[in-house]
């Protein structure tokens, strides 16, 4: 699922809902200052920002594992440069 797809600087993604269970997490593009927070909600108002996954460069894809929720993703700051991705895929068998 594509949380954030050519992200600009201070853009809050929209709220797509996952089943739970492994994932992979993969974040990266031009940061340019930004910061890329993965955020979760039982239901979909309430949000948590995700322990762990506060990015501020293009990093190593990491792996969580996690209940039924709802997850977004949030860019902020960042200048006119900033264009990031960040997209969750589950593993799926």
């Amino acid at each position: 699922m594509e949380l954030l797809k050519n992200a600009v600087a201070n853009t809050n993604g929209n709220a797509e809902q996952y089943s739970g269970g492994m994932a992979t997490v993969y974040c990266w593009g031009n940061f340019a200052g930004a910061t890329v927070k993965l955020f979760v909600s039982p239901d979909g108002s309430a949000w948590f920002d995700l322990e762990g996954y506060s990015l501020v460069q293009t990093s190593k894809p990491k792996n969580l594992h996690i209940a039924n929720c709802w997850m977004k993703g949030q860019v902020i700051g960042g200048t006119v440069d900033t264009n990031v991705n960040l997209v969750v895929r589950g593993f799926y068998t």
